[in-house]
């Protein structure tokens, strides 16, 4: 009887620990208040020249730019002399970027419009990803973010399409693609085997690709 009661107690501590960790609430804060800056660049191979050779504490690259941290006045003068132009300094939180957990009443066409993106959407809850100051505006309107007590992982997913330049388009919108096969049902076109996030097989449905999920979490 008292290991019956003993084992009880366990599983009551579990199952409240489980519970606290999944009510985490996401604490929107930059992890770093230094000054962020950026500058335009070419490619990815332009990006590792940079950190090799001046060392930058790169924060991320997208859409052409690369963003970091300047550890003095002389660093972003030699960017400057490299031919950067003057590089620009940003809010800290309009360049971290974080994922966050919701739960109870929202509206996804709300989410999306405030600039931030939905991730995957599960029984429950959804997860999104966003800056941190878009997670604040929606935090404004009265969004509570918590943190996600799993690994945020992509569907395994299979798409049908009829032509090679369609291969890139479902490429293009930042698929992982496994393995292109031709179709051999005798339909013609192709089998892409890849993993994807939710916002990406939207987009791939709006394409009229057929899309099936063989497995929900890779």
């Amino acid at each position: 009887m008292k290991k019956l009661f003993v084992q009880l107690v366990l599983f009551c501590i579990v199952v409240v620990a489980g519970a606290c960790q999944s009510k985490k609430e996401l604490l929107l804060k930059s992890p770093s208040d230094s000054k962020v800056y950026s500058i335009k660049v070419e490619d990815a191979t332009e990006i590792d020249l940079l950190r090799q050779q001046l060392r930058l504490d790169i924060i991320k690259a997208a859409d052409s730019s690369v963003y970091f941290h300047a550890e003095s006045a002389a660093m972003l003068k030699q960017l400057s002399e490299m031919g950067y132009g003057n590089p620009q300094m940003h809010f800290p939180d309009d360049v971290y970027m974080l994922y966050g957990k919701v739960v109870g009443k929202y509206t996804e066409e709300e989410i999306v419009r405030n600039g931030v993106s939905i991730i995957n959407r599960e029984k429950d809850h959804v997860i999104v990803y966003g800056t941190i100051t878009k997670l604040k505006t929606l935090k404004a309107l009265g969004y509570k973010f918590f943190v996600p007590e799993y690994e945020i992982r992509p569907r395994e997913i299979e798409v049908v399409v009829n032509t090679q330049p369609d291969i890139q388009k479902i490429y293009n919108l930042g698929v992982d693609i496994f393995t292109t096969i031709k179709d051999s049902t005798g339909k013609g076109g192709f089998i892409i085997r890849g993993s994807a996030f939710d916002r990406q097989i939207d987009s791939i449905k709006k394409m009229n690709f057929p899309v099936t999920i063989i497995r929900p979490r890779i």
